[in-house]
């Protein structure tokens, strides 16, 4: 009977919390829930999101070490790999053959090159000669895109640094600021 008279008077204090309780306690219970739905929208999709590319980073982090473990497996045939790119590398003495070969290209395209500076640079023990050009040039946008396309397929070259500007928003010519380099085997 005990059990029944409690259950009794918790009802009853249930029905009448509304008396006890005042103005202050339902604003905080109206907070309480707010907070909570604001949780379930707003913070759970974000901690969700959080494990699945903390996941997505593990996995790339492991996929890296493995990735490591298979160089240093094929350490050996790196020698073999470095003389191959060596061979593909144009000889040093073809280097004015490569600027008259740019200047042909941005002809092609379109392309006004500017002054241009060039500094060479022995690597690997004098093995390797790079040559460092720089140089402004103008052109329209598509032929811009052709030009560098272009001189990033050509065996040796690697652009290092690329600019582009326009002098006014509507103004069909760019003008580009090219920094690249030239790698090229030197003759024993």
């Amino acid at each position: 009977m005990n059990m029944q008279r409690l259950m009794q008077q918790m009802i009853w204090y249930l029905r009448q919390w509304r008396q006890y309780t005042g103005i202050l306690a339902i604003a905080a219970l109206v907070l309480l829930l707010l907070a909570g739905a604001l949780y379930v929208q707003k913070l759970k999709p974000i901690q969700k999101d959080l494990e699945r590319r903390e996941l997505s980073l593990l996995e790339a982090a492991r996929k890296l070490k493995q990735a490591t473990a298979s160089t240093s497996a094929t350490a050996s045939t790196s020698a073999t790999a470095s003389s191959v790119a060596e061979e593909r590398l144009p000889q040093s003495n073809q280097f004015t053959a490569f600027l008259l070969k740019l200047n042909a290209l941005a002809e092609q395209k379109h392309i006004v090159l500017q002054q241009s500076d060039y500094k060479a640079t022995p690597e690997v023990g004098g093995e390797l000669l790079r040559y460092g050009l720089q140089f402004p040039a103008n052109g329209t946008y598509p032929d811009l895109q052709q030009f560098i396309a272009e001189l990033e397929n050509m065996p040796g070259v690697r652009i290092e640094n690329l600019s582009l500007s326009r002098q006014q928003i509507g103004e069909a010519m760019l003008s580009i600021q090219v920094q690249m380099s030239y790698l090229s085997k030197v003759q024993p």
